[in-house]
């Protein structure tokens, strides 16, 4: 018998649309409310059991998301209603894989409709399979996440350390004082490459590692030199603070002109790093953004900040203890792209039935999962 069958999606899954609810409507409470971008916020009572596995069906079209507790899919999502016997967790990266994006049955605003999804032909594998594919990928994705888990508790141990410190012996000083502010500039090099990071590659904290492509295709804002120690701060929308640490040494490394990059001058990167990151520091940048639709703030602006500076001593003895932990924190996220460019990988050569488990396995043993 086949580990492998010919069928159609609604035999093995159903799908069924959301449920709708507003942020006015919504008590307080630990339950994700998934809308089709992800969870948008937290209710106290759940519209479905989990694991579940849900699938952006207006707006952000195929996105999928996979929940491991209970949830409430929001109106924007459809959800597996009835796994029909089938594993959750290899059902979510089933979909991962699954193109719906030419199922689109909207017009201004793309919108996937479940009953164009349910009659689509699909190879889909007896549990056994599911279950020895859904480890070894699950075992990535639980490595990736025990790393992400680890560098988040290095941010909230220094932003502790860092606020403790500040009570005592402290003085004000504009950032400008400490730091520079788009020190270095970038002159285009055609035949040659370059990595770019665009605004849309850096979220709150982190940045996405771009891949190296020619100066002849970057755009004319390709313009920063970003360093070992650099922290990047998007100058657009500060209220989103997308800011994020370099400690790659790699020298391909440009950043956009919307971009504030900021190297340390007097105090060590972890220092000035750890300024930044702090709430006082992004609400002076929402104080000084110009413009309403699209507020941005001006690059003099953050060489202007008020910072707090603390005493030599008690810098060095911060930076001691923070700058190990940020080495760790980067060592970690560096290695979470390498997994996930292994489970990207691995991922569509098994739900195709092309790559067998085992061989699969042992890439898992080559990336020391």
């Amino acid at each position: 018998m086949s580990e492998w069958r010919d069928t159609t999606l609604g035999e093995v899954l159903n799908f069924q649309r959301g449920f709708d609810i507003t942020r006015k409507t919504q008590a307080s409470g630990g339950v994700p409310v998934v809308s089709s971008g992800g969870i948008a916020s937290f209710h106290d009572t759940a519209a479905a059991a989990g694991p579940g596995v849900v699938i952006g069906r207006k707006g952000t079209l195929g996105k999928v998301f996979y929940l491991p507790g209970h949830y409430w899919p929001h109106d924007t999502t459809l959800w597996v209603q009835d796994f029909k016997s089938n594993l959750p967790r290899f059902v979510y990266y089933f979909m991962k894989q699954f193109d719906t994006s030419w199922l689109d049955a909207g017009s201004a605003n793309p919108t996937l409709n479940r009953n164009h999804l349910h009659p689509l032909r699909v190879s889909w594998p007896a549990i056994h399979v599911q279950q020895a594919v859904a480890e070894v990928l699950g075992a990535l994705d639980d490595k990736i996440a025990a790393n992400t888990k680890l560098a988040a508790a290095a941010d909230e141990l220094l932003a502790t350390r860092l606020s403790a410190f500040i009570q005592h012996d402290t003085k004000q000083v504009p950032l400008g004082e400490i730091a520079q502010v788009n020190a270095s500039k970038v002159k285009p090099i055609p035949g040659t490459g370059l990595r770019y990071i665009d605004i849309a590659a850096v979220g709150v904290g982190s940045f996405d590692f771009p891949d190296i492509t020619l100066w002849d295709d970057a755009p004319s804002r390709a313009r920063r030199g970003v360093q070992r120690g650099d922290t990047l701060w998007s100058t657009v929308r500060p209220n989103r603070r997308s800011h994020a640490l370099n400690l790659s040494e790699d020298p391909l490394l440009v950043a956009s002109t919307g971009f504030a990059v900021l190297s340390p001058r007097t105090v060590g990167w972890a220092y000035l790093y750890e300024l930044t990151r702090r709430p006082e520091f992004t609400a002076y940048l929402e104080t000084v953004a110009e413009g309403s639709a699209y507020p941005a703030v001006r690059a003099e602006r953050f060489g202007e900040a008020l910072v707090p500076l603390i005493s030599g001593p008690s810098r060095n003895l911060f930076e001691s203890i923070a700058e190990p932990l940020r080495e760790t924190a980067h060592m970690l996220i560096t290695e979470n792209r390498t997994l996930a460019a292994t489970r990207d990988a691995l991922l569509p050569q098994l739900m195709s039935g092309k790559l067998r488990v085992k061989d699969a396995e042992k890439a898992l043993e080559d990336a020391g999962v």
